[in-house]
């Protein structure tokens, strides 16, 4: 069977800086797959890299066989990958929903302005509202989006995500700075998501997080691969442990 994504010996130098150096792993569709590694690792620069934000300086990146090489972020989007961001940035001063419908209309018109006035009809307002209802915060959608509490914010990260019909998500630290409840009814909704047939690879410090939603985790570490396995075989992991565990005390 056809791997959904394929990342094969990638590297990324800026200058003299080896973020990443030939790493090297495959994704199945309906998979969960979790990314984690110390600060520094290059997690959120192969997120880049996968969703065109940066170019790679070796190796292939495929996606349902499709070479990546060369697409941009938007064109990435349209082969059907989204992303949140670690740090939460909706549009400042614009409601939740007008947040989700700029994403719906990004895969229809270059720009952002575009996206705002040329797909504002109302075919998009009943997605956009199916999609708030869909993650929970439907009963948000004319507050401001940065009126809201941290938790709801990551759940618009995951509309706008959703918004662009993915079949592949990439969460960067959806738990991060979350309550237990709010990681709670997070884990929730990622399975959802996952159970209706969207492929997820995650980035998250939190190990329990990860060790709930994900049956295989791979680990960076300098850059570098050290460790691909199922979560009690990475828990044991003497080198994942000093590289990572041991150092933020999760373990």
């Amino acid at each position: 069977m056809e791997h959904l994504l394929e990342i094969d010996a990638i590297s990324k130098h800026f200058g003299g800086l080896k973020a990443l150096e030939n790493v090297s792993f495959t994704m199945d569709r309906g998979e969960i797959l979790g990314l984690i590694g110390p600060n520094g690792a290059g997690k959120t620069t192969l997120f880049n890299l996968i969703t065109g934000r940066y170019p790679v300086t070796s190796g292939t990146i495929r996606y349902n066989g499709k070479d990546l090489s060369g697409m941009g972020p938007s064109q990435v989007a349209a082969m059907g990958i989204g992303r949140t961001f670690q740090i939460v940035r909706p549009f400042a001063g614009l409601t939740v929903i007008t947040n989700v419908m700029i994403a719906l209309g990004v895969s229809h018109y270059a720009g952002f302005w575009n996206s705002v006035s040329r797909y504002r009809t109302p075919a998009s307002l009943k997605a956009a509202r199916k999609i708030l209802a869909r993650v929970g915060i439907a009963g948000y959608a004319q507050q401001k989006s940065e009126n809201l509490p941290l938790g709801l914010k990551k759940h618009l990260e995951i509309a706008r995500a959703l918004a662009l019909r993915p079949s592949l998500i990439l969460l960067d630290e959806p738990a991060g700075g979350l309550r237990k409840e709010e990681m709670d009814r997070l884990i929730g909704l990622v399975r959802e998501i996952n159970g209706e047939g969207t492929s997820v690879l995650v980035i998250e410090h939190n190990m329990p997080v990860v060790m709930q939603l994900c049956k295989r985790i791979v680990v960076l570490d300098h850059g570098t691969k050290i460790a691909e396995g199922p979560p009690e075989a990475i828990r044991n992991n003497r080198q994942v442990v000093e590289a990572y565990l041991g150092r933020t005390g999760d373990a």
